[in-house]
């Protein structure tokens, strides 16, 4: 399947973080084919996630990794960032239950590598 085509680009330019059309195709072609599930499956901006407050707290932690080169010896970015976030969490005494999801995304990445 040729991504590039799917989504009229063939690499990210400024416009797919704009909030717009470019950004909303890059999201729906790419991104949530993935990440499917009935929490995020609401059609909108948000997610709509079940949770019991009463006397308790909410804590919300994400962490932004970037790597260079895109391919490095032994790693893995979406261990590190997962497992970063849920650390925090934890040292905080909080007990994870969702993870958030920040992308960032160099200008001029080539499409097909986000597939």
């Amino acid at each position: 399947m040729n991504t590039s085509k799917r989504l009229h680009d063939t690499h990210i330019s400024l416009a797919h973080g704009n909030g717009g059309r470019l950004m909303r195709e890059l999201i729906e072609q790419i991104f949530a084919k993935h990440l499917k599930n009935d929490l995020l499956d609401t059609g909108t901006d948000a997610a709509v996630l079940p949770l019991d407050l009463t006397g308790g707290e909410l804590l919300i932690s994400t962490d932004g990794f970037t790597v260079e080169p895109l391919e490095f010896p032994g790693g893995d970015i979406g261990s590190l960032a997962i497992h970063g976030t849920v650390n925090d969490l934890a040292v905080s005494g909080a007990r994870p239950l969702y993870l958030t999801l920040n992308a960032f995304i160099e200008e001029g990445l080539d499409i097909a590598l986000l597939d």
